[in-house]
């Protein structure tokens, strides 16, 4: 049974054991309920939303080798790669999709692909339309396509690209293809519907988490330059031609998200703490926040005109005004946050917990 907290005074949670608690905005009528419950998941990798059928898929990303975001641990749990169907109305997970049968790659230990590694999936895309879904297999440098109503997947759902590491992915509802950062190999990877790779998209470098603007036809890709941190930006792509029509500088390792209501992109640079904003028209930087966290990803609320940063390291979300970027809340959520999505329908924001079995779901007062 869920355990409540009392109401903080001071706009913190008070027991960082408790399953349920209540944060309080101070000087505003804002206030977000933050529960716990599991996940269906032995580690949370990134999830996408299905709205329509109130279906989150979150990716299992429990490999041998996990990441903290700092360095490397062994896993102690037994590696079975999978994706979990988790129902938002009940907030249970519901079934889970078995990706084990599938031919591994090999991890790369700097510029040599070195060691035997399952294809366990940590990046998502979901095109709810058309009811499929990819996962990027990063360290095994595989790509997974399958449908939403699969029970399993078969070696002809992987595509393997050596050496590529593939990242972040996102689908574009117009023409149902994928979008994936290539990180290994500096491209964007374009995957069609039926799970094919039809095209790649060079001139980019260190690839990793990219979003869609379909109503401008337009891609933006971060990028993750791990070891020099010098050549930094986000690549602007014209999805009519393929082309990189322009680089806008940012700080070392942004990612990107879309807010549809405006066209805006912000951008969150997980090494700095800096949010670049760049305006769709000029495709210039026209704000740039200092959060002094670590934004590991975005999720914008275009109805309610919210922005919400999951905080990795500090273990918290940050929330923000869509139109002023004025910072309205730090919200504790007590375990560190991957990945997170909102409900457009409800303002409700879900996220992965970091190598952690359960799932956060904060929701607005």
């Amino acid at each position: 049974m869920t355990q409540h907290n009392r109401l903080a005074r001071t706009g913190t949670v008070v027991a960082a054991a408790a399953l349920t608690s209540v944060v309080l905005v101070p000087g505003s009528a804002h206030a977000y309920s933050v529960s716990s419950v599991p996940a269906g998941v032995v580690s949370g990798g990134e999830l996408a939303l299905d709205q329509g059928r109130g279906r989150l898929f979150i990716t299992d990303n429990n490999a041998q080798l996990q990441t903290t975001g700092k360095d490397f641990i062994q896993s102690k749990r037994p590696v079975k790669p999978a994706v979990a169907v988790f129902d938002t109305a009940t907030n249970r997970p519901v079934r889970k999709i078995d990706l084990s049968n599938q031919p591994g790659g090999l991890m790369m230990i700097g510029p040599l692909p070195i060691i035997p590694t399952a294809q366990v999936p940590d990046g998502i895309a979901l095109d709810s339309k058309r009811g499929r879904v990819l996962v990027t297999n990063a360290h095994a440098s595989g790509i997974t396509v399958f449908g939403t109503g699969a029970r399993r997947v078969t070696p002809r759902n992987l595509i393997s690209l050596p050496t590529s590491h593939p990242m972040g992915a996102v689908a574009n509802p117009t023409t149902g293809r994928f979008y994936v950062g290539l990180n290994g190999t500096d491209k964007v990877a374009v995957i069609s519907s039926g799970g094919r790779l039809v095209g790649e998209i060079p001139n980019l470098y260190k690839a990793a988490f990219p979003d869609v603007d379909a109503s401008r036809g337009r891609l933006y890709v971060g990028n993750a330059d791990y070891e020099t941190k010098k050549n930094n930006f986000v690549a602007v792509i014209d999805l009519r031609t393929n082309r990189v029509i322009k680089k806008i500088k940012t700080p070392s390792n942004s990612r990107v998200k879309v807010d549809p209501g405006t066209g805006r992109v912000w951008a969150a640079s997980y090494d700095t703490g800096k949010i670049s904003i760049i305006d769709p028209g000029s495709l210039n930087v026209v704000q740039t926040i200092n959060t002094g966290t670590t934004p590991a990803k975005l999720a914008i609320d275009s109805s309610r005109r919210r922005v919400y940063t999951s905080n990795l390291q500090k273990k918290t979300i940050t929330v923000f005004n869509a139109d002023t970027g004025a910072i309205l809340a730090t919200i504790p959520t007590g375990k560190a946050i991957h990945t997170i999505v909102v409900d457009q329908a409800t303002g409700t924001v879900y996220g992965t917990q970091h190598i952690g079995s359960r799932l956060t779901i904060v929701r607005p007062g």
